[in-house]
């Protein structure tokens, strides 16, 4: 790991409350990650906070990060107004060990929010790769606003065969012609042989352990599950 300064090269309002943030530096280039890691980003009073980071390793001009503002929930807009106003971020680099690993099983990333940032990682190293795996996203959120970033699967499932994009809402909305309910029901229901397959659950603490215990309830074995959140409650000494 490695403690770096980055200037802050743009910063876009996606959907309705999600920033994408890109970061260069000229060190980029010699600090390898693996996509699906992540960074910590110091705020202000010294505090580190973790970011997945969202673009893969084989575009290192530049680091992306999602950030998402929630209502009560003040860090994210200090560290987007503190991004905005110092154009720069003190970040600490590479974290994580839920990365795309290599094997002969499909690949279901199931995402919830902005969790669809380490899986773009993921999925785009994988293309960069020619990774002839079959590839399954399901994106679940709550208003369609937060597919904030809606065009780029759906682009992805236009241009590679090998790939297939599934969003799933979980409120109302009249207009949603779409998939209806939790993200990973919608997946288990659609998918076959689940027990043959990886899967990567990226999103809040509840959906990523809802995800995980249902999927050992249908059999999926523990070692064909990975999550941020899964590696951090057994290094706490937790058993999951």
């Amino acid at each position: 790991m490695q403690e770096i300064f980055c200037q802050v090269d743009d910063i876009q309002l996606l959907g309705n409350d999600v920033y994408q943030v890109k970061l260069v530096s000229d060190e980029l280039t010699r600090l390898p990650y693996s996509a699906g890691q992540y960074l910590t980003l110091q705020a202000d009073g010294g505090r580190w906070i973790p970011f997945s980071i969202g673009n893969a390793p084989e575009e290192t001009s530049h680091l992306e990060l999602h950030i998402k503002l929630i209502p009560g929930h003040e860090l994210a807009e200090l560290i987007v107004d503190q991004l905005k106003s110092t154009k720069q971020a003190h970040i600490q680099i590479p974290m994580g060990e839920c990365v795309l690993r290599d094997g002969p099983r499909p690949v279901v990333c199931i995402v919830g929010g902005t969790g669809f940032s380490p899986i773009k990682a993921m999925l785009e190293s994988a293309f960069a790769q020619q990774d002839p795996r079959e590839f399954y996203l399901y994106w679940g959120a709550a208003v369609t606003s937060d597919f904030y970033l809606d065009e780029l699967p759906s682009q992805w499932q236009r241009q590679y065969t090998n790939f297939n994009y599934v969003p799933v809402l979980s409120g109302d909305d009249a207009q949603w012609q779409g998939e209806r309910g939790l993200v990973h029901q919608t997946a288990m229901s659609q998918l076959s042989d689940l027990a043959n397959k990886d899967f990567y659950i990226s999103g809040s603490e509840a959906m990523v352990m809802a995800v995980y215990h249902d999927l050992l309830g249908q059999g999926v074995p523990k070692s064909q599950i990975f999550a941020d959140m899964l590696d951090i409650k057994r290094e706490m000494g937790e058993t999951v």
